[in-house]
């Protein structure tokens, strides 16, 4: 019988044992809700529901602990990571300070940087119509990221890029927790209002108008991870 979250994996991986397409799929699987936080990656399960060798498996998982969603534990191998309410506020305080950087560095945005916020801004309220919970946290993502590169910065680039799957993964539990893509207008307009106060060269209001909103999803997301580990012992039966 095939192990739950795990069914079918290898299928994107069409049998030629890429570690990194193994890793992908897995990833997706992981943000995507399929695989749950604290489950176990058993190198034996998912070599045989992937159809390819252990090695691969093996290297899969190291590339997923280098992207941050996955923790290897000694003697006991890997599992997904079960996000903590600091981990979340760490999260948001990088975010924060990379997102104002961009922001500060912005002396005005050029046709082309206000063309593609638009085209995330429009991108993004697609998403919502969809009632697509990955769409959603994918675009939501995106806007953010733009910001980040305003600074021009590849390290900074780098620094942020580097805690993204963490932060998808958060939010994607938030979303499906509280549906949040049903009730989609109070963020879609958020983000239109930084952006607008950004186009405007209102830089302080924008940092503002940001501040804001991601110390309000900060409280909520950790207080959600807060909550899940409360009641996970419960829910095991212990």
């Amino acid at each position: 019988m095939a192990a739950d979250g795990f069914a079918g994996l290898g299928n994107a991986v069409q049998r030629k044992g890429s570690a990194q397409q193994l890793a992908d799929e897995i990833l997706g699987r992981i943000l995507g809700g399929d695989i749950s936080p604290g489950t176990p990656l058993r190198e034996s399960v998912v070599a045989r529901e992937a159809g390819v060798a252990r090695n691969t498996v093996r290297e899969a998982i190291r590339i997923l602990v280098a992207d941050g969603l996955v923790q290897h534990f000694p003697n006991r191998g890997a599992a997904v990571c079960e996000l903590t309410g600091d981990d979340v506020r760490d999260l948001y305080r990088v975010r924060l300070m990379a997102e104002l950087e961009g922001i500060r560095s912005a002396t005005g945005l050029s046709p082309a940087q206000q063309a593609t916020f638009e085209q995330s801004l429009a991108a993004f309220g697609e998403a919502a119509e969809s009632n697509d919970p990955n769409a959603f946290v994918a675009a939501d993502l995106n806007f953010h990221t733009l910001l980040v590169d305003l600074a021009g910065s590849p390290r900074l680039d780098r620094l942020y890029r580097s805690i993204t799957n963490e932060v998808r993964f958060g939010f994607s539990l938030l979303t499906a927790a509280d549906r949040e893509v049903e009730y989609s207008e109070p963020l879609v307009s958020e983000h239109r209002a930084i952006y607008q106060a950004l186009a405007g060269g209102k830089l302080d209001r924008c940092a503002e108008l940001l501040t804001e909103h991601l110390e309000h999803y900060k409280c909520r997301m950790a207080d959600l991870v807060e909550r899940r580990s409360e009641q996970r012992p419960a829910a095991a039966g212990e």
